[in-house]
């Protein structure tokens, strides 16, 4: 193995020029001249492996090559020295200044021997910024330092997408019509203003189209919420839908954050403006699974038409800390101490300068949109930085706002809930699914709060609180539905995290009735992927086949009794063997060790060989396992009413906090032209 620290630039360049050495791409690129300029320095070694040299880059056109770190110390620590050295050479590299003229002569050349006009684009920068002369690179930062201040916006707004988008049509515009003035193209408020509300009407005409395949197929989703914001005290309803596609990928998008304008949040009103939206996408009555937190008017919203609510597991898992954090603050005079001293020193913090900054990592008050991350980010960042702030607290005489806070204590709480931290994680993510984490967050909440002997005694207290309140508050909100989920998680088969074998036993037949539930909604005669399967040889092939039963797939999980007449469904017998043929074929299948915990890919590569489960497990994939991204949706809202903008229109927010997540979720949709046809929402 080779020691970095005994290598020589002139060694790396004629062994990059033999290759025996290679150029490897830097995967934590941060900065522009990794992308065609830079790269790692290392080799192949004899396991067939690439191997790094640690504090060495090299030029990817000349191949000189340069220490980004020092030699180790004795303490096995590098001192960083940057890129500063190529940022000079680059400006004197012939190698890359070669390569530029020769891009540049095959632009002119193509674009000569083309029919078309327009300017060819020059490849970076004859055209890197550090190609700019001395005057146009300072009139570049001034103009960039212009835009933060002027606008107050911040340094990282100069690395938005959109801002950068909005530049390079500027570039284009004055390569195709030469110098012009900005002020004589630049559209102003109100035009924008306008297009904002045209876009987002484009954008609802297109997700109608969109969803109508995965309507049809069961397989949507949605989440739902109300956020008022601080400033105007206005309300919004956020609908946010998810849907799979036949090629078993998950995808989500915000399809209205709309202004609830009745001022009574009464379960009826919900109701109406939920209803509203239903009609408006298309969506199904019945069988669209919405997630929505325990608020008793959203709640008793969807009983009206007995939809197929579930609740936001990682609101239930916050009420389970909370409840058996007030329990224990009530009953130990300690732990009630205890917390009124930590929000003391967070309150005076706060509103003290001169801590804050000093700190290793600053006390955190709230967690905004999410409050189940305070328990954590509160106790944690206050154990984190205690030392330094008794430090700074005994300058100012005023340590004695600590006494009540035992340092131990706070430790062995932040590690508690740390736990409950990588849950909500588990339950939180929007691109992947989450539904079949509820059942094993359980059993894992479970075992973290068992008592141990070398707990502290308040620890020991707050965990039998918590385990009391998680048989009350969490376990009640798992539905037969989350069990399939799990079930159908290659992950989580087995269940090998009950370890009651009886229980395990009954649950598994009480999953596998529920299977065949679903299937029963999922079955179309007409479906050709289950036509072999469910041919009924006693039927004429001249007789009709009969309508389709609509019949609502949650019904059973809801306390009621799906009864298809069999009639409707002839071949029901045929399909029932199957479907338990393709159980036992999964029951029995190994998994593989590169499975990357997503049980949409697992069920892709199935959706052949048990074709019925796999179309099972895409329509119940969909289901969110809690109501984050609506919340995240009210952190964007958040940012866009403001003081200074209060007085933009709820249309306006709208189309604004829409577009945002669709230009996250890269669904910007195409520019709206004076011709195209605009759909509108009432």
């Amino acid at each position: 193995m080779i020691n970095p620290d005994n290598l020589q630039a002139g060694q790396i360049q004629r062994k990059l020029q033999s290759k025996n050495f290679i150029l490897i791409k830097n995967e934590k690129n941060n900065h522009g001249l990794w992308n065609d300029d830079i790269s790692l320095v290392g080799q192949i070694n004899a396991e067939g492996a690439q191997e790094i040299f640690d504090g060495w880059v090299a030029c990817n056109h000349c191949f000189t090559a340069y220490r980004t770190h020092s030699k180790t110390t004795t303490e096995q620590n590098r001192k960083n020295y940057g890129l500063r050295p190529f940022h000079d050479h680059l400006k004197e590299c012939k190698a890359k200044q070669n390569k530029v003229v020769n891009n540049i002569q095959s632009s002119v050349s193509t674009a000569s021997s083309s029919k078309t006009s327009t300017q060819p684009s020059i490849s970076q920068f004859a055209y890197n910024k550090n190609q700019l002369n001395e005057n146009l690179a300072a009139k570049l930062k001034d103009a960039e330092l212009k835009f933060v201040v002027a606008g107050s916006h911040s340094f990282n707004t100069l690395e938005n997408g959109g801002l950068l988008d909005l530049l390079q049509v500027g570039i284009e515009i004055g390569a195709k019509n030469g110098l012009i003035n900005i002020k004589d193209i630049f559209y102003g408020r109100k035009t924008i203003r306008q297009e904002a509300i045209n876009k987002f009407e484009l954008f609802v005409s297109s997700i109608r189209s969109l969803l109508d395949e995965p309507v049809k197929r069961h397989c949507v989703a949605a989440t739902s919420d109300l956020w008022t914001d601080d400033m105007v005290k206005r309300t919004y309803l956020d609908f946010t839908v998810f849907w799979t596609d036949d090629n078993y990928g998950l995808h989500h998008c915000l399809l209205r954050c709309k202004h609830f304008a009745n001022e009574t949040k009464t379960t009826i009103n919900i109701w109406s403006e939920i209803e509203q939206i239903f009609k408006g996408f298309d969506l199904s009555f019945g069988d669209t699974p919405i997630v929505t937190d325990q608020g008793a008017n959203m709640v008793a919203a969807f009983k009206l038409t007995d939809e197929a609510r579930f609740p936001c597991m990682a609101h239930r898992c916050n009420t389970t800390i909370e409840t058996a954090w007030n329990r224990l603050d009530t009953k130990n005079t300690q732990f009630s101490t205890f917390n009124t001293a930590i929000k003391d020193i967070r309150k005076y913090v706060q509103q003290s300068g001169g801590i804050q900054e000093n700190l290793e990592k600053t006390i955190k008050n709230t967690s905004v949109t999410r409050p189940w991350r305070s328990y954590f980010n509160v106790h944690d960042s206050l154990h984190t930085s205690y030392e330094q702030l008794l430090t700074i607290l005994r300058h100012r005489n005023e340590q004695h706002r600590l006494y009540q806070i035992d340092p131990v204590l706070l430790g062995a709480i932040a590690d508690l809930m740390k736990s409950f931290s990588l849950i909500f994680d588990s339950l939180e993510f929007a691109n992947v699914p989450t539904f079949q984490n509820v059942v094993p967050s359980y059993y894992m909440i479970k075992n973290y709060v068992q008592p141990n002997k070398n707990d502290l005694f308040i620890i020991a207290e707050l965990k039998v609180e918590l385990l009391n309140s998680l048989e009350e508050k969490y376990a009640p909100s798992i539905t037969e539905l989350h069990w399939i989920a799990s079930f159908l998680d290659p992950s989580f088969k087995n269940f090998s995290f009950i370890d009651d074998l009886e229980y395990l036993d009954k649950k598994k037949k009480t999953v596998h009735k529920g299977i065949h539930i679903l299937a029963t909604d999922l079955f179309d005669q007409s479906n050709s992927t289950f036509s072999s399967i469910t041919q009924d040889t006693s039927t004429s092939a001249d007789t009709p086949s009969s309508k389709r039963f609509k019949q609502d797939p949650f019904a059973d999980f809801r306390q009621k009794t799906a009864s298809p007449s069999s009639a409707v469904f002839p071949t029901k017998r045929a399909w029932t063997v199957e479907l338990d043929r393709q159980i036992q074929i999964y029951e029995n299948f190994q998994l593989d060790s590169d499975y990357n915990n997503n049980p949409l890919s697992f069920w892709k590569n199935q959706k052949d060989a048990i074709n019925m489960l796999a179309n099972i497990a895409k329509s119940l994939f969909v289901i969110p396992a809690s109501s984050a991204e609506s919340e995240r949706h009210f952190s964007i809202a958040g940012q866009i009413v403001t003081e200074q903008r209060s007085l933009l229109d709820p249309d306006t927010i709208e189309a604004l906090v829409v577009l945002k997540e669709a230009y996250i979720n890269n669904m910007w949709p195409a520019s709206v032209t004076s011709s195209k046809k605009i759909v509108t929402l009432d």
